[in-house]
């Protein structure tokens, strides 16, 4: 019956909302523009499309314009003629302001600026329009003049992207005040590309254009496209740049299309001309290269150290030539190179020991040396980073409806030893609210403090020398130590971990962003000291054969593992690319003790198991700051070589801020075992439910709302499983009935787009739970109550969650 009403409610609220277009404030012969339709396109770009619309239509919801009613509702308030009334009071009170002051200029000027800047707000105020006119949209009124240059605009896009036989229309819909657009496009045949001819007047230059055709962007069959003809000019200019080129531009380049002959076809012919006053392009060579590890200092002299042929010039020599000379590309009798350029730039910048750093080139024109030729210096200037570098940073969490404070300390030493090493530790603490594991119906606050301290090197630190090793992909030595110390009112644990990590990156130019990064850790160490455990927590948990997974993790132990990652990335920081992320990482653990290298020892048990864990997403601009993102996250984890359990922070979990979002973290699972039900057969509950086996996927769609305020709505999906069955009915994963064990919830997101920092709020209902409910429902979405989301209720009766989180999700 619930249910019913709430579909009854949201049905009537359609309605209302369907009925909330404000034409009422229309005149005669105006029109409101609610909506414009791309149709019939296949090949070009819905979004290219939607960018070219000389007028935009009021952005509609549920069939209703909101921001057209709040601008509707704030233009009430808005009274251009009292702007301009307080406009003439300020400067009134400006003039008395400086006649009190008399010849002060100072003041006088003081006073000026003042008045000036609060009068500009008020006509930027009498322009813009209030607040709400300013969050809201005014009213898109129908304009065809405007909406002929739109069809002006699609069809001369048309034509760029090959479809010279296109056909534009457009088709008026009319509901009274209401106007909706039909943009009809035919796209029919495009022309493709038949043959490529070039017009090269230097020979020389000639040869090098035709070593590379291969790499030509352009190909034989491809449709037109003036855009990837741009790009075809910019990777001409560059290869040519990269061949010793130094004074070619762009502007010698030119396409000539011919789309004369039959058949749809384009033939291409590339002309590449000479300078005006020279009869060839002149390629240069590098007689000398100097490097500068210091800022200028006026009237002194930079001692001079010569290694490789490249003169080390600096005050005080701080930096190894010989580090420096692995991330340096140009040296003296090559032939100018604008890559090499770019390579050498960027890999002094990944060092992250300078503050800034260029590479310039001047020409020798010395007419009495007769060596000079068409010689270039190179200059490398590199001006260092501050040695010492504090960062500290404040939060808080909000985790079972309990807020968490933490707080971290970071210190960076910048080459440590003069081989551009980096040495980064810090020291860590904070609070989190969590659910009782003795007692559900009690959430307990978790206290965590630690440290860590990393010292990274430039370059591949092995025992056989190996400096040299992937040089052009930016190589990393790592070694990391760290602890961290876990006090709850079960137990208490302390962690030691120690590793050794290789990382490189690769890249798809010299100077863009890795899009690729490598990580191999032959080393890890971990050792867990279980300190204080609760009597009652150890006898009804840790004792219990039942759940003999669970207590074995809560021995104090020794892990060493080894473990590779992988990460493709072709987003940015503020995920506004059409991307792809891909993350996998896999890890072996215990070989050493079967090796015999560190058998067992004490108190400390060891584990032997292997993860693996496949993590993929993809980023889908749709126009307009909208973005739609799904996420697919998978894993296993297994003991090996008879081990009973794996570690307890190897396990998977789901639930959470960044996983089914509907429950909360670590609480989702295993399979359709009824965890947060009281009739469990008398086998205690345990509110984080570990996982050897993982499956998760979450769909979003991202829009803009007002100014910096963006919403969301996502379905999530997911469960966590045991590979082997055990004491607990359900918790076991089987091909034959795991997709009806994939939890389901659905929520709705605000997020404060800060630039610096997304502030993050997902509230998240439970519709599909595989354990059910008391009376057997799996559907539980009638269950559904909007004031759990900010009220402590029991976990059994709980189906909605608050997340609260810096950044996205995924």
């Amino acid at each position: 019956m619930r249910t019913r009403c709430y579909i009854f409610g949201l049905v009537i609220t359609i309605i209302s909302f369907a009925a909330c277009v404000p034409t009422k404030s229309l005149g005669e012969n105006e029109q409101l523009l609610l909506g414009i339709e791309p149709k019939g396109i296949k090949h070009v770009s819905r979004t290219d499309i939607e960018g070219l619309y000389q007028q935009q239509p009021n952005r509609t919801f549920l069939a209703s314009t909101p921001y057209l009613s709040i601008y509707n509702f704030g233009k009430r308030f808005y009274s251009p003629s009292r702007i301009d009334e307080r406009i003439a009071e300020l400067r009134a009170k400006r003039a008395s302001k400086i006649a009190e002051v008399g010849a002060d200029s100072t003041k006088s000027r003081r006073i000026q600026d003042r008045f000036d800047r609060r009068i500009a707000r008020q006509r930027d105020r009498k322009e813009e329009g209030n607040l709400l006119m300013q969050i809201g949209e005014p009213p898109a009124i129908y304009d065809s003049l405007l909406m002929n240059r739109t069809l002006e605009q699609v069809s001369v896009y048309m034509n760029t992207k090959g479809f010279f036989n296109h056909e534009v229309s457009y088709e008026k819909l009319e509901k009274g005040k209401k106007v909706y657009i039909n943009l009809n496009i035919t796209e029919n045949e495009p022309y493709r590309y038949s043959q490529f001819s070039y017009t090269v007047p230097d020979d020389s230059l000639l040869r090098v254009v035709k070593r590379y055709e291969d790499r030509s962007l352009l190909k034989v069959g491809d449709v037109y496209d003036e855009q990837q003809i741009s790009s075809e000019r910019d990777r001409l200019y560059e290869m040519i740049r990269h061949n010793g080129y130094f004074d070619f531009a762009r502007a010698y380049i030119e396409f000539e299309v011919d789309t004369s002959f039959s058949g749809n076809t384009v033939r291409v012919n590339t002309i590449i001309q000479n300078p005006e006053d020279q009869d060839a392009h002149k390629a240069y060579t590098i007689r000398n290269v100097y490097f500068k590890t210091d800022a200028d200092r006026f009237g002194l002299v930079r001692d001079t150290l010569e290694f490789n042929n490249v003169q080390y010039l600096a005050y005080d020599q701080k930096f190894s030539p010989n580090i420096l000379d692995k991330k340096v590309s140009v040296y003296p009798g090559q032939r100018y190179s604008q890559f090499r350029t770019s390579l050498t730039q960027r890999r002094l910048a990944e060092m992250d020991v300078f503050q800034f750093n260029n590479v310039s080139y001047s020409k020798i024109t010395d007419l009495t040396d007769t060596l000079a030729g068409h010689q270039l210096n190179a200059f490398v200037n590199a001006v260092p980073s501050k040695k010492f570098q504090e960062t500290t940073e404040l939060g808080m969490n909000f985790t079972e409806r309990r807020p968490g404070p933490f707080s971290s300390v970071r210190l960076k030493v910048r080459n440590v030893f003069g081989g551009a090493e980096n040495l980064d530790f810090g020291i860590r603490g904070g609070l989190e609210g969590q659910i009782n594991i003795s007692d559900p119906s009690e959430t307990v606050m978790i206290r965590e403090f630690g440290g860590d301290a990393a010292l990274t090197f430039p370059t591949f630190v092995l025992p056989f020398g190996g400096r040299n090793i992937l040089e052009d992909y930016n190589p990393r030595t790592r070694i990391y130590t760290g602890y961290t110390n876990v006090n709850r009112s079960e137990f208490s644990r302390s962690i030691y971990e120690a590793s050794l990590d290789y990382i490189w990156f690769k890249y798809p130019r010299p100077l863009q962003t890795p899009t690729v990064q490598y990580t191999f850790s032959p080393v890890n160490v971990n050792v867990i000291q279980v300190g204080r455990i609760n009597p009652a927590f150890d006898s009804t948990f840790l004792q219990n054969p039942s759940i003999r997974s669970f207590s074995e993790s809560f021995r104090s132990g020794f892990i060493s593992f080894v473990s590779f990652s992988l990460i493709y990335n072709t987003n940015d920081f503020i995920q506004s690319r059409n991307a792809r992320y891909l993350r996998v990482l896999t890890e072996v653990g215990g070989i050493t003790s079967k090796l015999g290298i560190m058998p067992e020892t004490g108190n400390l048990r060891q584990f032997q198991y292997a993860r693996i864990n496949p993590d993929y997403r993809r980023y889908i601009p749709l126009g307009g700051q909208r973005y739609f993102v799904y996420r697919v996250n998978a894993g296993v984890g297994a003991p090996l070589f008879g081990s009973s359990a794996l570690p307890y922070d190897k396990y998977f979990f789901a639930g959470g801020a960044s996983s089914v979002r509907a429950w909360t973290a670590r609480r989702l699972g295993p399979g359709s075992y009824p965890t947060l039900r009281s009739d469990t057969e008398g086998v205690p509950v345990l509110p984080e439910q570990p996982g050897e086996v993982l499956l998760e996927a979450s769909a979003e769609y991202r829009f803009n709302m007002v100014g910096f305020l963006n919403g969301a709505v996502f379905v999530d999906a997911g469960n966590v499983w045991m590979l082997k069955p055990d004491n607990r009915p359900g918790s076991d994963f089987q091909f034959n009935r795991f997709y009806k064990e994939l939890a389901v919830g659905t929520g709705f997101g605000l997020r404060l787009n800060f630039s610096v920092v997304i502030l993050r709020f997902d509230f998240a209902t439970q519709v599909y739970d595989p354990a059910g409910d008391v009376n057997g429902n799996k559907f539980v979405i009638r269950d559904f109550r909007f004031s759990d989301l900010f009220r402590q209720s029991v976990p059994t009766q709980r189906r909605t969650n608050l997340n609260i989180g810096i950044g996205y999700p995924f």
